[in-house]
């Protein structure tokens, strides 16, 4: 056993981690080459102007909504074409009522963590609070956090002040509030959906003249769209539509984690989450980007549909600038539970739906607290594990690619899930097992461990900066603070064991649901 281990497990273990490597560090050149250069120019104004509709879901964003209103509405499109749209939930309002019941016993926790009002007050007000309390003296501790609990407003009430006065020049904002109906991203974005007449009848909007022309465009609620971000969506869809003939299902806009609002913790734990916002953005550019990318290259291509059902990805939509066309989302019923973006992605992906990429980034926070990035790689693996529910969901739909090729999609998901939860072991054991598998494959596995850490880290770090001025914000806001690492040496040089941080996650979802301790998923705070 152990000679088959040597012989054939580690060289093939440490071949395809160089290979990885080798993959990764070339589409996150050619991936940013290409949205510099597309970022670089100003998007051309089609002569047909398709409606875009930007939904921004909110739950606990009293700290940043007026921001983000700004920024969406300042955005330049011709008018009478879009809306923004700010659906706030009732949970938020049904959570408080459960959480007032906590402040005593949280009143009494010495010291009291910012990590224990996570859930009661916004992330960003959680530190602040903590120190509020903690220097109160212990009779008044009580008071001082029920007042501060008793004076946040609801995300509902912050949107509504903002919705009865809001910025002039504008693209028109529209306010809706969701009832307590449970779900949590995708039900928001659904409750938008079903009332678009609502949202875009004041622009004489008319679901059967102008649905098959509007797009509707999600993201996230700490989201700095480049101001050119609907002019680019617009240009976007008429090239693809004269290229193809079609209108894409889908124009995903690509997330730079690169908007630094709070800094990481110091110490390690710090030093994990630094090197997470690295993996993001290598993610984001040579996973998402490239994936799109290859996508539509083989669309254009003209292989045997044979040799491009082995080479086509599964492609992943983000929920932070996901343009989706209308008759496409109201074809799959509406966004999925309970990753709206992945499982968008899969099923357009299953459908061999027309899927293309836009040429100007937006911006958004990475994550600086341990608790929200496992409850995001949980949350990710959940709805990623199951392509073939994803399959089965719109079996009913006319597809463009065979049953076959589907097939090839599920298979490959599989894949890249039983990856994730053992590919890191397996190949940490390669690494160390790969001289007494010989020199030469010690060498393959130092390669690869250079290459996929390292090298590309220290790659990323110089990039940054790059893109992050690339991206032109609304007017509005101004200059926008970049994440940086306070120590980019130890960052680079803790990046090989980057791959162990994304483990926690889904392991720890699996033991929770074997030991039946699971229930459910919270907001994904940053």
């Amino acid at each position: 056993m152990s000679e088959v281990w040597l012989q054939i497990a580690v060289p093939v273990l440490v071949t395809l981690l160089l290979a990885r490597a080798v993959w990764a560090a070339a589409a996150v050149e050619v991936c940013t080459r290409w949205l510099l250069a597309a970022a670089g120019s100003t998007p051309s104004r089609p002569q047909a102007v398709p409606w875009l509709v930007v939904l921004l879901p909110m739950l606990r964003e009293q700290t940043i909504a007026a921001q983000t209103v700004a920024a969406f509405t300042a955005l330049d499109y011709p008018r009478g074409r879009a809306a923004v749209v700010v659906i706030t939930t009732e949970r938020e309002a049904s959570a408080r009522t459960g959480h007032r019941a906590r402040l005593t016993a949280l009143a009494a926790a010495s010291p009291l963590t910012a990590g224990q009002l996570r859930g009661l007050f916004p992330a960003a007000r959680c530190e602040e609070v903590a120190e509020a309390v903690n220097a109160a003296p212990p009779a008044d501790r009580v008071r001082v956090l029920t007042e501060l609990f008793d004076a946040e407003p609801t995300t509902a009430e912050v949107i509504a002040s903002l919705a009865a006065d809001p910025p002039g020049g504008g693209l028109p904002l529209v306010h809706l509030h969701q009832p307590d109906l449970g779900g949590r991203k995708a039900g928001q974005l659904n409750f938008a959906l079903d009332r678009l007449a609502q949202v875009l009848g004041p622009l004489d909007w008319r679901p059967d003249e102008h649905a098959h022309g509007t797009f509707v465009v999600v993201y996230d609620a700490d989201a700095v769209p480049d101001r050119r971000t609907l002019p680019a969506f617009a240009a976007t869809a008429t090239a693809h539509r004269a290229r193809t003939g079609k209108t894409p299902a889908l124009i995903q806009q690509q997330r730079l984690p690169l908007l630094a609002r709070r800094p990481f913790p110091t110490g390690p734990v710090g030093l994990l989450l630094a090197g997470e916002w690295v993996y993001q953005l290598r993610r984001s550019l040579g996973i998402e980007l490239a994936r799109l990318r290859l996508h539509r290259l083989l669309a254009a291509s003209r292989l045997p549909e044979a040799v491009r059902m082995w080479l086509r990805p599964m492609v992943y939509a983000v929920g932070c600038g996901m343009a989706v066309h209308l008759p496409a989302v109201r074809a799959l019923g509406g966004f999925p539970e309970p990753m709206e973006d992945l499982a968008t992605g899969h099923r357009l992906s299953l459908l061999g739906a027309d899927l293309t990429a836009s040429t100007v980034a937006v911006l958004d926070e990475p994550y600086t607290e341990p608790s929200g990035l496992t409850n995001l790689h949980a949350l990710a693996f959940t709805a990623c594990a199951r392509p073939d529910r994803h399959a089965a969901a719109v079996a009913h739909l006319p597809a463009a690619i065979s049953r076959p090729a589907k097939a090839v999609l599920v298979a490959r998901e599989w894949v890249d899930e039983a990856a994730w939860l053992i590919g890191t072991p397996l190949i940490a054991a390669a690494i160390i097992c790969a001289w007494s598998a010989g020199p030469a494959w010690t060498a393959v596995a130092t390669a690869g461990v250079l290459l996929h850490g390292p090298v590309t880290t220290a790659r990323l770090l110089a990039l940054a900066p790059v893109l992050h001025a690339a991206v032109t914000p609304p007017t509005p806001l101004g200059p926008l603070p970049r994440t940086s690492p306070r120590y980019p040496a130890a960052l680079i040089a803790a990046s090989p064991l980057q791959p162990f941080v994304r483990l926690a996650g889904p392991w720890r979802l699996i033991l929770a649901k074997v030991t039946g301790r699971h229930r459910g998923f919270g907001k994904t705070e940053r």
